[in-house]
C-alpha cells in the first residue's frame, strides 16, 4: 500500500516567482484602467458638474448662440394677438386697453408700430360711432339749442356730431341726450419721425404718418387751422390756378390751411391729401404737410377751424 502523505497544518503554501510575477502585472493594469476611465469621465459636462476650461490666449471666443425671446416680449406678442380677437369680436374697448400696455412696454419698433395702427383704428371706429367711449362725454340739449352752436361752444364740428349720434339733418329736441367730443382735438407733427398725431386731453388718439418740405422747409411752431376746404383747387407758386380733379393739382381732396397770427410772413402752408402713397413718409413738399386722401378726409372730419397745430423738430 503506497504511503499517503500528510502535510503538516503549520507549514505555508510556496508559490511560484512565476505566478507572482502574472499578479503583480495584472493589478498594475487594472489600476491603470481604472485611473483613464475616472480622468475621461471627468472631462463630461454631466448634469451638476461645472466645468472650467482655459482658453489659450490670443484664440478667439466660441461663437455664441442667438438669444431666445425675452419672455417679457412674447407677452406682448400674445397681448397683441388677444387685442386682435377681442377687436374681430367687437370688443373695441378691451382690445385698445391691452394695445395701451403694448406700445408703452414694448422695446419691439414693428410690433409698436402695428399696435399703434390697430388702436388708432379702434379709436375711430368707436369714437364715430354711437356707442359710448372714453373719448366722448354726454350733452343734454337745452331749450334755444341748434346743432351748430352746440358745435361751437364744444370745439367740435355739426358733422361730426350728426356722424356720431345718427342724425340726419338738423332737427334737435330739448331734453335730448347727445354724444360730443370729450375735449378739443390737437394736432401735434413730429419732423424727426415725420409722424402727425391727433391728441385728446393730453392723451394720443391716432397717429398718421405725413410727408414733409423738402431741405426742412416745413417750420417749426405753434399754429392754429384756418381754412378747411373740400375738393381744392390749387394756387402754384408759379400763379394760376389748377383746378380740382386736374392730375397737376397736388392737394388731394383736402386743404386745411395753417397760420401763426405772430408770424404773417409764415404763408402758404398747411395740411393737405395726396394720391402719391410713395411721397408718405420722405421730404417731398415744398412746406406742407401731406397726408394719404383717406387720411387727411378722416382728420377733416374730426377737427374744426380753430384747431392748436404743434410742429417740433
Amino acid at each position: 500500500m503506497a504511503d499517503i502523505y500528510v502535510r503538516p497544518y503549520d507549514r505555508g503554501v510556496r508559490k511560484s516567482p512565476k505566478g507572482l510575477l502574472v499578479f503583480a502585472l495584472g493589478a498594475l493594469l487594472l489600476g491603470a484602467l481604472g485611473w483613464w476611465a475616472m480622468a475621461h469621465r471627468s472631462q463630461q459636462n454631466e448634469p451638476g458638474e461645472v466645468i472650467v476650461t482655459v482658453e489659450s490666449v490670443g484664440q478667439p471666443a466660441p461663437a455664441t448662440p442667438a438669444a431666445a425671446p425675452k419672455p417679457a416680449q412674447t407677452n406682448l406678442q400674445n397681448l397683441f394677438t388677444r387685442a386682435q380677437s377681442m377687436m374681430n369680436s367687437g370688443k373695441l374697448l378691451d382690445a385698445s386697453r391691452l394695445l395701451d400696455q403694448v406700445i408703452s412696454t414694448s422695446t419691439d419698433e414693428n410690433l409698436q408700430n402695428n399696435a399703434l395702427r390697430m388702436q388708432g383704428r379702434i379709436n375711430v371706429e368707436l369714437f364715430l360711432s354711437e356707442a359710448a367711449s372714453p373719448w366722448k362725454k354726454s350733452y343734454v340739449i337745452q331749450p334755444g339749442d341748434s346743432l351748430d352752436r352746440i358745435a361751437r361752444r364744444n370745439s367740435t364740428t355739426v358733422d361730426l356730431i350728426r356722424r356720431i349720434n345718427g342724425i340726419e339733418g338738423n332737427l334737435i329736441y330739448p331734453g335730448a341726450r347727445l354724444l360730443l367730443p370729450a375735449a378739443p382735438f390737437v394736432v401735434e407733427v413730429d419732423k424727426s419721425s415725420r409722424t402727425m398725431e391727433l391728441v385728446m386731453d393730453g392723451k394720443r388718439f391716432k397717429r398718421y404718418s405725413v410727408g414733409l418740405g423738402r431741405f426742412g422747409k416745413t417750420p417749426l411752431g405753434n399754429f392754429m387751422t384756418v381754412v378747411h376746404q373740400a375738393n381744392p383747387d390749387w394756387s402754384p407758386p408759379s400763379g394760376g390756378i389748377v383746378p380740382y380733379g386736374d392730375p397737376r393739382n397736388v392737394l388731394g381732396t383736402r386743404w386745411i390751411s395753417i397760420q401763426d397770427e405772430t408770424r404773417p410772413e409764415i404763408r402758404g402752408f398747411g395740411i393737405h391729401g395726396t394720391a402719391d402713397r410713395e411721397s408718405i413718409g420722405s421730404e417731398t413738399s415744398n412746406g406742407c404737410i401731406r397726408m394719404l386722401n383717406e387720411d387727411v378726409e378722416e382728420v377733416f372730419l374730426l377737427i374744426p377751424r380753430g384747431t392748436k397745430v404743434f410742429i417740433n423738430e
